[in-house]
């Protein structure tokens, strides 16, 4: 059997002969660690190190030369060793462990030809780190105000990555974390739990917020959970080697110690150590893998690196032309005038007008899912937003095409059907309010976020029936036929809402998804929001006339006058007051009756009232 040695940083003699050789029941050889003159043991030999981070990698690159046998034990100043190869961090409970254990052949990762026990950090890497045990509730909310603090002062840097297999590609990062593997670590949870320490790779985190929106989101979130899911501003790496520069000198530290050069080059070598392994570090019995795996298809790639590199981050992400060119394509498809758009246009109006004149609601859903118009406006919100005239001009123009089209079937309608009677559909559109356009700003920001993410697309259907474009144009038609203007004005009032408020809260959308800079945006903003400006006006005082009749409803239901109570109160609020109310009585009422109920709710309502009753006797 080989001998066993202890080799021991000069500075805890003490502890050797107090804390640790006891501990050893067989005879242990002792030595000295010297930088200057490495120690040289036989081949197989059991060697116990216990030395700090400093003379750690020395030590490895002794034991991988010598073909040693190494346990590396809990010294004070190892906290990187201990982390990085999963050590107990009680002396005895791990000298019993590596006693116990039988040798394994695993990695050892390499930053410039420098052995790393754990981790490599270049630039700013917040909380996204391998820790060996969980942060309080307390501390991690110091933590996340901390890095909140630090966000403003972030500036990304272009980063260029050659991997192994020659494969290269560049991104803009804050900052990026190298460990040959994550057990031991809240990471290996959540983040990476498929790493091992003898599976012939390293594992990269690349961290690429693209705002402050989404890192703050992130810090906001993290303090309440137990678990830190992969957020959307993480890349994954995993390769045997690679390397990265970005044309000016790198400052990153290995295992806390600060370095600098002009490339960094990550280099794993597959099972060279002989490493008595504790229970805590799973050991893979496969053979090593050499199959590199990227996640960074959420990095920024592109425009967006120029855009982004040096620069405070935004406080909405901003993505390039290229990041979102199948939905940009897809707009332009929208605003265009096809014939499948002629014709939705026509039997989405008509079918609106029989449902109108018909009072049939499943008839008028059926009509509104059937509209078209939904995605030319969303077509005109993205022009607006990055004031895309070419865009702007064709939705416009089909929006226009449209109107006509709907205008002219819907009043064509009319004269064909033998009836001039304002149904109550036909009257629920003739005097929006406030509420209507808060149906329009709603169901603008759903249309616009189920065009920009197809998860989202499959809602378009309930976002077509909540904002009801065609049934306010099949009103205005109906009311051109019937030369009626009191009912086409309040039908445009409500087809001007809905238009102005999705285009304004579309184009919101748009710019809070990142699809333009408010540079850019704030022009079409500043049109869309003059439209709803303009368009409230009439909205505000029908909103304040919806409200006064709602007041005097509630003032009078179930109102008591003598005998008679007052039920299915109507109000119109003009002037004067106009009332409908069912009067229930025990016997019939006189004119006598009925003028003293009339003076004794215009006492309480404190205005002239018009009153139209219907009497029930109820005995």
């Amino acid at each position: 059997m080989s001998d066993s040695f202890l080799l021991f940083d000069e500075q805890a003699k003490e502890q050797i002969s107090e804390r640790l050789l006891p501990l050893f029941v067989d005879q242990i050889l002792l030595k000295a660690w010297d930088t200057k003159s490495p120690a040289e043991f036989p081949s197989q030999s059991r060697v116990y190190a216990y030395v700090s981070d400093r003379h750690a990698p020395d030590v490895i690159e002794a034991a991988i030369k010598g073909d040693w046998i190494l346990a590396i034990l809990p010294y004070e100043g190892a906290i990187y060793a201990r982390r990085g190869f999963c050590i107990e961090e009680n002396l005895e409970k791990a000298l019993l462990e590596a006693q116990l254990a039988t040798s394994k052949k695993v990695d050892v990762l390499r930053c410039n030809g420098k052995v790393v026990l754990s981790t490599v950090v270049l630039g700013e890497c917040f909380n996204l780190l391998p820790t060996a045990k969980s942060l309080s509730w307390r501390d991690r909310m110091s933590l996340a105000w901390k890095n909140i603090t630090k966000i403003r002062a972030i500036r990304p840097q272009k980063m260029s990555f050659t991997t192994e297999n020659e494969s290269c590609f560049s991104t803009a990062l804050i900052g990026l974390v190298i460990i040959e593997h994550a057990h031991g670590s809240s990471l290996s949870r959540n983040i990476l739990p498929d790493t091992h320490i003898n599976d012939g790779m390293c594992h990269s985190m690349l961290v690429a917020p693209r705002s402050v929106v989404e890192m703050l989101r992130f810090f906001v979130m993290a303090p309440f959970s137990r678990t830190v899911n992969l957020p959307n501003f993480l890349g994954l790496l995993k390769t045997k080697s690679f390397s990265v520069v970005n044309g000016k000198a790198l400052t990153y530290t290995v295992d806390g110690q600060l370095h600098q050069a002009d490339q960094l080059t990550l280099d794993t070598q597959s099972r060279v150590l002989n490493l008595l392994v504790g229970p805590a570090l799973p050991i893979v019995d496969t053979s090593p893998s050499h199959k590199e795996q990227r996640k960074i298809s959420r990095l920024p790639a592109g425009e967006a690196i120029t855009a982004m590199v040096s620069k405070e981050l935004p406080f909405v992400a901003h993505a390039a032309t290229e990041e979102f060119k199948d939905l940009y394509q897809l707009l332009r498809e929208n605003a265009k005038t096809s014939n499948s758009f002629l014709t939705l246009m026509v039997l989405s109006t008509l079918l609106a007008s029989v449902g109108l004149f018909a009072n049939s609601a499943p008839v008028i859903i059926g009509a509104m899912i059937l509209a078209p118009l939904m995605a030319p406006i969303i077509s005109f919100s993205m022009g607006l937003v990055r004031q895309d005239n070419s865009l702007l001009i064709c939705s416009i123009k089909t929006l226009l095409i449209g109107l006509f089209l709907s205008l002219g079937f819907a009043a064509t309608a009319s004269f064909i059907m033998p009836m001039e009677t304002i149904t109550p559909e036909i009257a629920a559109r003739l005097s929006p309010s406030l509420l209507d356009l808060a149906v329009a700003v709603i169901s603008g920001i759903a249309g616009a976020y189920a065009h920009a993410r197809v998860e989202a697309a499959k809602s378009m259907a309930g976002v077509a029936i909540a904002v009801a474009l065609v049934p306010p144009l099949a009103v205005m038609g109906i009311g051109l036929g019937w030369l009626d203007f009191h009912v086409t004005r309040g039908a445009l009032l409500l087809f001007l809402t809905n238009l102005a408020g999705i285009a304004l809260a579309a184009s919101l959308t748009f710019l809070a998804l990142g699809f333009a800079p408010f540079t850019r945006a704030k022009k079409g903003l500043s049109i869309a929001l003059l439209g709803v400006a303009i368009v409230s006006i009439p909205l505000v005082f029908s909103f304040i006339r919806l409200s006064d009749e709602s007041s005097i409803i509630q003032q009078l239901q179930g109102k008591q006058i003598g005998e008679v109570t007052l039920r299915q109160v109507h109000a119109n609020a003009i002037k004067p007051l106009a009332l409908s109310v069912e009067l229930v009585t025990p016997s019939a009422l006189t004119t006598a009756n009925i003028d003293f109920i009339k003076d004794n709710i215009e006492q309480q309502l404190q205005r002239e009232v018009i009153l139209e009753a219907n009497i029930v006797i109820r005995r």
